[in-house]
């Protein structure tokens, strides 16, 4: 599960635009993590919902000794890159990646104004 965080504008880094559509969003992870979505899944949805409080994005995965379907809600109306880092974040719990202490990655449970994921468009530099 994923929060958000209030972005102020920065400079832009040079990178990719964001994609257009959640298929290219699961595309753009798959890219960052260099990794398929585990054997363990499946199948894979991904849909948009309307999520509770300030979650922007909402991952189930199987349990591990059981093969079953990923799934994977995401807020509605979040700008592209927005919610290509809502996708890469919760994606990387398919793969079974824990949150990270750290504010630029992309596991940090906060979306930092300065999280570099290329694959998901230019990045806001931290102030």
């Amino acid at each position: 599960m994923i929060v958000a965080a209030a972005m102020a504008s920065a400079a832009l880094s040079l990178a990719t635009p964001a994609p257009a559509t959640l298929s290219g969003d699961l595309g753009a992870a798959t890219a960052y993590w260099h990794q398929s979505v585990p054997a363990r899944c499946s199948t894979e949805a991904v849909g948009y919902g309307k999520l509770p409080n300030r979650i922007l994005g909402q991952a189930t995965i199987p349990d591990p000794v059981e093969s079953g379907p990923c799934e994977m809600t995401i807020e509605l109306g979040l700008s592209k890159r927005l919610r290509c880092m809502t996708v890469v974040h919760e994606y990387g719990h398919w793969l079974g990646l824990e949150h990270s202490k750290n504010r630029h990655s992309p596991m940090y449970p906060v979306i930092d104004k300065g999280a570099i994921v290329p694959e998901c468009g230019p990045s806001r530099a931290s102030s």
